[in-house]
């Protein structure tokens, strides 16, 4: 299953802020709220896109470097 458009808004967030961000941070920088950017990570993490630490930051997994990889080569070609 691919990552819809607002999960992969919030996975460039987190590649952007060098693989590593709190949900705080995605729902600031998304400009929604704190409750939807959870959902939004959640299923993210749930997909093996991220890994949802114990501290409650979100890392980037080897899966969700691939995808946001796929798309950057996507936009180029494209």
């Amino acid at each position: 299953m691919g990552v819809s458009g607002s999960e992969l808004e919030a996975l460039k967030i987190v590649g952007a802020e060098g693989g590593r961000a709190s949900m705080q941070v995605v729902s600031r920088k998304m400009r929604i709220d704190t409750n939807y950017a959870r959902l939004l990570c959640t299923s993210l993490a749930k997909s093996d896109y991220l890994d949802l630490l114990a501290s409650g930051i979100l890392a980037l997994t080897p899966k969700g470097k691939r995808a946001l990889e796929g798309r950057r080569e996507e936009s180029i070609l494209g």
